[in-house]
C-alpha cells in the first residue's frame, strides 16, 4: 500500500504519518526529512537548501524529484514490495506526475490520498508552538502536545515555524498545492481527514480508512 499525505504545514501529517507508518508497516518518505539531512551534511546543496527553508518556499521540481527518485530507489533496491507514505511529496502537479511516472516503473501506484483539513488560523497557532527535542527528534507541541514537564529536554524551534515564514507557506500552499487535490479527486484516490479533533480521534479515522487499501 502506497499512501500520500496531504494538507497544510502544520495540519499533523507529522504527526500522524509516524502512527500510520508503524501501524501499517509503511517506508515513510519526508522530503522535509531529506532536506533537512543534505542541509546538516557537506552536501553541496547544504547552503541553498538553508537559504530557502529560511524563507518557506519550494524547491524546484527538478531538485525535489531527483530526491525522491534517489530514496525511492534506495528503498526498492533492498525491499521491492515496501508500502510507501509521501509526506510533504508531491507538492506540485510536475511532481505528482513525475511520481506517478516512476512508481510505473517499478509496477507499482499510489492507492490512497489523505487530505487534511485544519483552518488557516489554526495552522499559525500550531505551528509557530511547535518545538523539536534535538537529542531524540521528537515533535511536540506547546499548545496541544507539550514535552514532559519532568524531562530535561533540548527543544529547539525550527527555521521554517517563524509566524511569518509559517504565514508564507500557507499562502505557497493554497495557490499551489492545494491544486493536487483535485488532480487526486480525478483519479478517485482522495480521503478526507479532518485534523481538528483530538490526535486519537484523528488516528482511528486514519486506521479505518486505510484498513480498506490493505493487501
Amino acid at each position: 500500500m502506497n499512501v500520500i499525505l496531504l494538507g497544510p504545514p502544520g495540519s499533523g501529517k507529522g504527526t500522524q504519518g509516524e502512527i500510520i507508518k508503524e501501524t501499517f508497516s509503511l517506508k515513510q518518505i519526508s522530503t522535509g526529512d531529506i532536506l533537512r539531512a543534505k542541509m546538516n551534511s557537506n552536501s553541496p546543496l547544504a547552503d541553498e537548501i538553508k537559504r530557502v527553508m529560511k524563507t518557506g518556499a519550494l524547491f524546484s521540481d527538478e531538485t525535489i524529484n531527483l530526491l525522491v527518485e534517489e530514496t525511492i530507489k534506495e528503498i526498492y533496491d533492498t525491499m521491492p514490495n515496501q508500502g510507501l507514505l509521501f509526506d510533504g511529496f508531491p507538492r506540485t502537479i510536475q511532481q505528482a506526475v513525475f511520481l506517478n511516472d516512476l512508481l510505473k516503473k517499478f509496477n507499482k501506484k499510489i492507492d490512497c490520498v489523505l487530505n487534511f483539513y485544519v483552518p488557516d488560523e489554526q495552522i499559525v497557532d500550531r505551528v509557530s508552538a511547535r518545538r523539536i527535542d534535538r537529542n531524540t527528534g521528537k515533535v511536540y507541541n506547546l499548545i496541544f502536545n507539550p514535552p514532559p514537564a519532568d524531562q530535561n529536554l533540548d527543544l529547539y524551534q525550527r527555521v521554517d515555524d517563524t509566524e511569518e515564514v509559517i504565514k508564507n507557506r500557507l499562502d505557497i500552499y493554497h495557490k499551489k498545492t492545494e491544486k493536487l487535490v483535485d488532480f487526486y479527486k480525478d483519479l478517485g484516490l482522495v480521503e478526507y481527514v479532518d485534523a481538528t479533533y483530538e490526535l486519537n480521534v484523528i488516528k482511528n479515522n486514519i486506521e479505518n480508512i486505510l484498513k480498506k487499501y490493505q493487501n
